[in-house]
C-alpha cells in the first residue's frame, strides 16, 4: 500500500500529516498511528494528523489527529501550526489568515509569510478550560504536587511551585502525562 506523506514538527511535536481531503480518513487510522509512530521501527512521530475538508461553513480546512497509542486527540497547538503551512505550502490556501477546525472548535491561525514562504504560524488557542480543581493533589513517583487542570483542547496540568530546573522533567513528564484525561 503506497501512502503519500509529510513529517513536520513544531516545537519538538512531530507528526506524520496525510492529506485526506479527497481520499477520507483512512478506515483502519487507529491500527495506522499505532504502526507508523513507533520510534526505531518505522517512520516514528507522536501521531498522525490528516488534513480533511472542512465540515463547517467558513473553515478553511479540518485536522483530525490520532495519537501513537491510536487515541483521537481533540488538539495540539503545535500540529496545527504545521497544518497551516502545509495547506499554504500546497496551495490549498492564498491567504495567510485561516480557520482550522478541530474536534475542540476552530481555531484562527496567522501564518507569517515571507517571500511567499510560511516562515512561522501563530494560533489563538482560545480561553483555557479549567478541568480540575485548584490545587488537587497528585501523587507522581511517590511526591505529592498541587495542580490544577486546564485544557487547550488537549489536557495539561499546571503546577506552580519553586524548584522547575532541579525537577528531572524527562522522568516525570512520561509518568504524569498518564494521570490526566480530558472530561468528556
Amino acid at each position: 500500500m503506497k501512502l503519500p506523506f509529510t513529517k513536520m514538527q513544531g516545537c519538538a511535536n512531530d507528526y506524520i500529516y496525510l492529506d485526506c481531503r479527497e481520499s477520507g480518513v483512512p478506515e483502519q487510522i487507529a491500527e495506522l498511528s499505532c504502526r507508523l509512530s513507533q520510534r526505531h521501527f518505522s517512520i516514528g512521530a507522536d501521531g498522525i494528523i490528516c488534513i480533511c475538508a472542512p465540515r463547517t461553513a467558513g473553515a478553511d480546512a479540518m485536522m483530525r489527529i490520532f495519537n501513537a497509542d491510536g487515541s483521537e486527540g481533540r488538539m495540539c497547538g503545535n500540529g496545527i501550526r504545521c497544518v497551516g503551512k502545509y495547506v499554504y505550502d500546497h496551495g490549498i490556501v492564498d491567504k495567510t489568515e485561516i480557520d482550522v477546525e478541530t474536534l475542540a472548535g476552530i481555531r484562527h491561525l496567522s501564518l507569517h509569510v515571507r517571500d511567499g514562504k510560511v516562515e512561522t504560524v501563530t494560533v489563538d488557542m482560545g480561553r483555557p478550560e479549567q478541568t480540575s480543581e485548584i490545587g488537587e493533589a497528585i501523587t507522581v513517583l511517590g511526591k505529592e504536587y498541587a495542580f490544577t487542570g486546564v485544557s487547550m483542547g488537549n489536557p495539561h496540568a499546571v503546577v506552580f511551585m519553586d524548584g522547575v530546573k532541579e525537577m528531572d522533567l524527562k522522568e516525570i513528564g512520561p509518568v504524569s502525562y498518564t494521570h490526566l484525561t480530558l472530561p468528556t
